[in-house]
């Protein structure tokens, strides 16, 4: 059943000013280093084709190997540009009335494969009736692989990984669990902040997205870590008030 899509913000929802210079300072922080690296390769090349003593084949192959960092560069910013935007640009959910299994399965069928190719053995646990809740799929969708695909990236040595759906009180519970490398006490802190990454390449905004997708829709997310041993992401959304969802069984997901 679908219901009136309904603005993700509130006209008394404003970001704070603290929230809007983290925002902007994180942002070109990520900016500084791959601008830098584009300017100095555009001169570099710009030098070469400009030589007209030095050999074509060796201007060509340098050129190459310079366009190559140039694309690099511009596919990342590209990716940064638009994790900015999800975090930053206000959303029009699109809420329908859903049995979350269905969103969980479609996760499970994503990344089944690389859990796969990452030796991670995926496992699902599900209720044995429908968790119904108001949701934009899509969007739940989307902040459920940004768990799923840190809880891959945790295991680089393979480990298992186990999505759980279940009934909690007024709310759906969705917990996504790794027996991975755990998150340290200092970064416990800062994991939702924007652009706070452990990763090399990663832009630090995922769990961020995250968060807000999940408070856009009245919920709450949470998680608990142990070094060496994993961790477990919980998303609680709040039951559709208008649906019974203690009555119907739905079909097991397979993991």
């Amino acid at each position: 059943m679908n219901r009136n899509s309904t603005s993700s913000t509130d006209p008394t929802d404003h970001r704070t000013v603290a929230e809007i210079t983290e925002l902007v300072g994180g942002l070109a922080h990520e900016l500084r280093n791959p601008l830098s690296t584009l300017m100095i390769n555009l001169k570099l090349l710009t030098e070469d084709l400009a030589n007209e003593e030095h050999h074509f084949d060796d201007v060509r192959r340098r050129s190459l190997l310079r366009v190559d960092v140039l694309h690099r560069e511009a596919k990342r910013l590209q990716g940064l540009f638009e994790e900015f935007l999800h975090l930053a640009e206000p959303h029009r959910l699109d809420l329908v009335s859903t049995d979350i299994h269905t969103i969980v399965h479609r996760l499970a069928t994503f990344v089944e494969p690389m859990a796969r190719a990452h030796g991670v053995r995926l496992t699902t646990e599900t209720s044995p009736n429908p968790v119904q809740c108001l949701v934009d799929q899509d969007r739940v969708y989307r902040a459920l692989l940004n768990i799923a695909l840190n809880a891959l990236e945790a295991m680089p040595d393979g480990g298992e990984m186990t999505l759980r759906v279940a009934r909690d009180g007024a709310f759906g519970l969705i917990a996504i669990s790794d027996t991975g490398v755990g998150i340290a006490e200092e970064q416990r802190q800062r994991i939702f902040r924007p652009f706070h990454s452990t990763k090399t390449d990663g832009t630090g905004l995922g769990l961020s997205i995250t968060r807000r997708i999940v408070e856009e829709h009245g919920g709450t997310l949470s998680f608990q870590s142990e070094l060496a041993r994993g961790t477990t992401f919980e998303i609680r959304l709040p039951l559709d008030p208008n649906e019974d969802s203690g009555s119907v069984t739905v079909p097991g997901v397979e993991g």
